[in-house]
């Protein structure tokens, strides 16, 4: 049987959408080589940002998870999992007090109606 290989990738949002494969996966490193690539192509990806440092943060690198989160943030104040995510990055790294000002954060984003 002879499988084809889907083509590479060749915009930001394929190389997205692959890193979201391998992170489903688990393949956390290819995810974030995925990821890497997105950005460079498009540098105000938030969301690749935010699924990056959902990576590093599944490898407990937790310094690169929080730049990548913030970085999310910056580009997208209003999406609330940014702040939930990196509150629990914030947890494990024990930034306890960042982390309640970011489950606040989030929770008011929820109860102003952002997801």
């Amino acid at each position: 049987m002879n499988l084809k290989r889907p083509p590479e990738p060749t915009d930001a949002n394929g190389f997205h959408d692959r890193g979201n494969r391998h992170s489903r996966n688990g393949s956390f490193e290819l995810a974030i080589a995925d990821y890497t690539k997105a950005i460079e192509i498009e540098p105000g990806f938030a969301e690749a940002h935010y699924n990056r440092g959902f990576s590093f943060y599944e490898l407990n690198r937790f310094e690169e998870a929080i730049t990548d989160l913030t970085r999310a943030i910056e580009l997208n104040p209003n999406d609330a999992r940014y702040y939930g995510q990196r509150a629990l990055v914030y947890i494990f790294a024990d930034r306890i007090d960042l982390a309640q000002a970011d489950e606040e954060m989030c929770d008011d984003l929820r109860s102003r109606g952002f997801s």
